[in-house]
């Protein structure tokens, strides 16, 4: 709970004003120019360097799938969500990340701009969900973060929502496991450590975004992506409300499955934007300034 609480204070402190909110049309410049040496860095840096293949024996690290189409979304939002999915596979699905290397989602995705055939779907911006051009690309890194977390692979750069936007509908995996992005200054960017490559596979069926992870050679054990010390915690500073998770990585035994190991991956501290009358746990009062006095 005292990290929750760290957390939830520091958040609660945020009291910058951002030149840009001062002079909003210096925006613009400013995101192009920080895209631009990103870009650039990407391009030349070698870590980022890789190639696609499609004819390597290979076994299956991790997969994952996840419904293209959601009951609470428009339909005409949806349609260009899954179009804007199967522009992006086309440069991912094949990707091999050689060991030591670092995959960035985009430096191969690139904008999503509509010249590149990307239409609008849903975008979520502060906190609210929006139309606009290249909307819904993070079902697709969602689902690539989720596949490495189930794996040894180190994350360089990930971001988790900070908002909790829907109840729980079927949730099949643990809250907070995808990654937000923003082009391309918030990316998702993982590190292969293992002593050989990681081939991504992607594709669509009629209902499903699929993907998976493989490697040259079969590995004895697995990876599980597992929660714990989940709470719905209220802020009685502020009366807002945050969903709070730790995220592991379980490594079992194949054949006997028994838990070889488990390391904490990821804190999550989320800020819940629903009525807390659809949920259905225990919501926990506290002030976040006693985060100080706890051990």
């Amino acid at each position: 709970m005292h990290d929750y609480l760290k957390q939830i204070k520091i958040l609660e402190q945020r009291n910058r004003i951002a030149i840009t909110s001062r002079y909003p049309i210096l925006l613009p410049f400013i995101l192009e120019s920080k895209r631009t040496i990103r870009s650039m860095f990407y391009k030349l840096h070698p870590k980022f360097k890789m190639e696609k293949s499609k004819n390597e024996k290979c076994f299956h690290l991790t997969e994952h799938s996840s419904p293209l189409y959601r009951k609470y979304n428009k339909k005409e939002l949806d349609d260009g969500k899954v179009n804007n999915i199967k522009i992006a596979i086309k440069s991912l699905d094949g990707i091999v990340i050689p060991p030591g290397k670092t995959f960035s989602f985009w430096k191969h995705v690139g904008r999503s701009s509509s010249k590149r055939g990307f239409k609008k779907g849903l975008v979520l911006s502060a906190g609210q969900l929006k139309e606009g051009t290249g909307g819904g690309l993070c079902q697709l890194s969602n689902l690539i973060a989720y596949m490495f977390a189930c794996s040894e692979s180190v994350f360089v750069e990930r971001k988790h929502h900070s908002r909790d936007v829907f109840p729980d509908y079927d949730r099949v995996i643990p809250f907070a496991s995808g990654a937000t992005i923003f082009f391309n200054l918030i990316d998702l960017k993982v590190k292969n450590v293992y002593p050989f490559s990681i081939k991504l596979n992607l594709h669509t069926t009629d209902t499903q975004l699929r993907g998976s992870l493989s490697v040259p050679m079969p590995l004895d054990y697995f990876v599980k992506l597992e929660e714990k010390e989940s709470y719905f915690i209220k802020s009685t500073k502020t009366d807002k409300l945050y969903r709070c998770n730790k995220l592991y990585r379980i490594f079992y035994k194949k054949i006997t499955k028994k838990k070889i190991k488990e390391e904490l991956l990821w804190l999550n501290v989320a800020q819940v934007m629903y009525d807390e009358k659809s949920i259905k746990k225990e919501i926990i009062l506290a002030d976040p300034n006693i985060s100080d006095l706890l051990v």
